[in-house]
């Protein structure tokens, strides 16, 4: 299927510091669209924006794309938005992928517990 938003439209809601092409990104969020909502019955209006957002959350992560937040020069320190292992809660462009999917598919994303269980076994 082809993709429903494009650079322009991902750029009117991120601003870039590095990147000039976000398509490789939008390719991704296409393919996590479809896979997880292609037959959610979800509006293709609504579709759209979320690809578009979900798109600019994988552009946000981008090393070269972080958010600066703090930034302090002597003793340099630097703080950036976003942490990966908060899955879409990272970005505001992802909390808006949740908002606007309102299956709670890309919510359970977020919101999945990962356990181990251990067996003690005895050998004797």
């Amino acid at each position: 299927m082809a993709n429903r938003t494009d650079d322009t439209e991902v750029q009117k809601i991120i601003a870039l510091n590095v990147l000039t092409d976000t398509t490789s990104f939008i390719d991704t969020a296409n393919l996590l669209v479809n896979e997880n909502l292609g037959t959610s019955g979800l509006s293709d209006a609504r579709l759209t924006e979320i690809e578009k957002y979900l798109a600019a959350h994988l552009v946000a992560l981008h090393p070269d794309e972080r958010q600066l937040t703090e930034q302090k020069i002597g003793e340099a320190t630097d703080k950036y938005t976003g942490a990966f292992d908060k899955q879409l809660d990272a970005t505001q462009y992802g909390q808006m992928v949740m908002l606007l999917d309102t299956t709670g598919t890309f919510s359970g994303y977020s919101n999945k517990i990962t356990s181990i269980q251990t067996i003690n076994v005895d050998n004797g």
